[in-house]
């Protein structure tokens, strides 16, 4: 058993020996750095430079280049024995190893081998040369579909084809300068080998689906092949795209501004490809383009360019009725047909249609003439019943300001005018029966007895002569405004209230404590009456006027 163990280790030992030399001698390993590892160059480019290093010195630079049969040396100090070729690099002693190809030719395409020997052992390198050569001019060929009889909504497929060339180009499609993606599907490159030449090719193709639009019509289809070996890194190919169709649809068409008694052309422009042939149909009539019959006149379309015309009307005489009737336009071309409608509009139309109402407007001033109405029957309410702001200010409502010395006229709410009694002392109230409310006539009152003091007079406090004991001297009163004067104004209490004197707009009233007598002449007394029962007698009937309003 020992002797077995002992033969087994002395197996082990000499293989973990060798695995442990190979691990150093791999991490002792060189590798060679090339710069660049691909290089695309075109033919007969001058000065191109390839570069190997290592990270230790080297002792010789060995070059393998495509189109060069043997392989060979280069040294800095020595002179390169292929002509056309030279050392380029810092030097081997800083494990430096190039070449400088002074005119690349198609020949040397492929891969270039630089191996530095170092310490006996050779370590290579490689890099890639593609020497680029221009592909032919991209051509564009239809794959289906009718290029010289092109219609809309007809689908065409068009394949662009750029062949021998090195590497392949890069394809694009344009139509009139902007880039066209959707449609667009790449193929598999193509590749050929001329063994003559020693020359790889590739053909590069692209293909386009698409609908055609009647925007399309006039466009310009272009193809682009892009190759670092052409003069300008690109070529195109194009084709203009003829597309006809039938006259495109419009909207019903209007005509502003037209002068009622002169002649008036209507027009309107349309598309269409080929040119359109029109028909005017008036009140069941037809007229032909390029003739004219009676007021109407019908002209040749006018080409605008860009399959654009100009297809006008000409009415000599432009009427009223005129302006009433709708104008038919048939347009017709080898592809279609298309009927438009044309309505005509003088100036006084266009200004009437501008400065009208809005539907928004109406409805805004219907609004408020709504509120103003419901607020000004609200203050007549409140008027008549004595509510809000009119509550026990009546007063103030029925009263205008007055000045001493100043005759005032009175409307008595009648339509009577009647002037103020001359300048008089109000006596006190006195004792008297109070006058019922039925009695048309009431009795004559005693000399002693209180009367309605008129308002706007002037105040007896004012006037010459002795005043009672007690009275308090009070400003002018307010005249009376007998477009505010109602029964309830007449009837507050709040319009006398100086101590001394009886409420002025009641006559009979029993005598007022500790007031004082004083006579006045009877027939002035009589006239005072009388205008209080024209004040009551008008209040009466303007409430009654308003309560029939509402």
């Amino acid at each position: 058993m020992q002797s077995k163990m002992q033969s087994t280790t002395g197996h082990f030992l000499p293989c973990l020996l060798l695995a442990i030399c190979a691990a150093a001698l791999t991490a002792n390993a060189q590798v060679v750095d090339t710069d660049p590892r691909t290089i695309v160059v075109v033919e007969n480019q001058e000065n191109v430079k390839l570069s190997c290093r290592i990270g230790r010195p080297a002792q010789l630079c060995l070059i393998r280049l495509p189109g060069v049969n043997d392989q060979f040396s280069l040294d800095p100090n020595v002179a390169s024995p292929v002509p056309g070729m030279s050392y380029h690099g810092d030097g081997l002693d800083k494990g430096s190893c190039g070449v400088r190809i002074a005119r690349v030719t198609a020949e040397n395409a492929g891969l270039m081998n630089c191996t530095l020997f170092v310490d006996g052992r050779g370590l290579t390198g490689s890099i890639e040369i593609v020497v680029a050569f221009p592909p032919e001019q991209p051509a564009i060929e239809v794959v289906s579909g009718n290029l010289a009889n092109l219609e809309v909504n007809s689908e065409l497929t068009f394949r662009c084809i750029s062949a021998r060339g090195n590497p392949a180009a890069k394809l694009l499609w344009f139509l009139d300068q902007e880039q066209v993606y959707e449609g667009v599907k790449m193929e598999e490159l193509e590749e050929y080998f001329d063994e003559r030449s020693n020359k790889r090719y590739f053909t590069a193709s692209s293909t386009l689906t698409r609908s055609i639009r009647a925007e399309d019509n006039g466009k310009r289809l272009t193809c682009q092949a892009e190759h670092d070996a052409y003069p300008e890194k690109y070529s195109r190919t194009d084709l203009i795209m003829n597309v006809n169709f039938q006259p495109q649809a419009l909207p019903d068409q209007v005509v502003y501004g037209l002068q009622l008694g002169r002649t008036a052309t209507a027009s309107m422009v349309i598309k269409a490809n080929p040119s359109p042939r029109v028909l005017w149909s008036i009140d069941g009539i037809d007229y032909h383009q390029g003739t004219e019959q009676g007021r109407y006149a019908v002209p040749i379309p006018e080409a605008l360019g860009n399959n654009h015309y100009n297809v006008s009307l000409t009415i000599a005489g432009l009427t009223l009725e005129d302006l009433s009737k709708m104008y038919v336009m048939r347009a017709s071309n080898n592809f279609g047909t298309e009927d438009y409608r044309l309505s005509l509009r003088s100036q006084d139309e266009v200004f009437s249609e501008s400065s009208s109402f809005g539907t928004g407007e109406i409805v805004g001033l219907v609004l408020a003439v709504l509120i103003v109405l419901l607020a000004v029957a609200l203050i007549f309410i409140a008027r008549a019943t004595g509510r809000w702001c009119f509550r026990g200010k009546s007063s103030s409502t029925s009263t205008s300001a007055a000045k001493i010395g100043e005759t005032d006229t009175i409307d008595n709410g009648v339509g009577e005018t009647m002037l103020p009694p001359p300048t008089m002392i109000v006596p006190s109230v006195a004792s008297s029966p109070a006058v019922p409310n039925g009695d048309s006539h009431p009795p004559t009152p005693d000399p002693n007895s209180s009367i309605l003091r008129p308002t706007n007079m002037r105040h007896p406090l004012d006037a010459s002569g002795p005043y009672p004991l007690g009275a308090v001297r009070r400003e002018p009163q307010l005249s009376v405004n007998s477009g505010n004067f109602d029964n309830a104004s007449v009837l507050s209490s709040d319009s006398c209230s100086t101590v001394g004197y009886g409420d002025p707009n009641q006559v009979g009233l029993p005598p007022v404590a500790g007031a004082q007598k004083r006579w006045i002449p009877h027939q002035q007394r009589e006239l005072l009456e009388k205008q209080a029962q024209l004040l009551l007698s008008g209040a009466a009937i303007k409430r009654k006027r308003e309560t029939e309003i509402f």
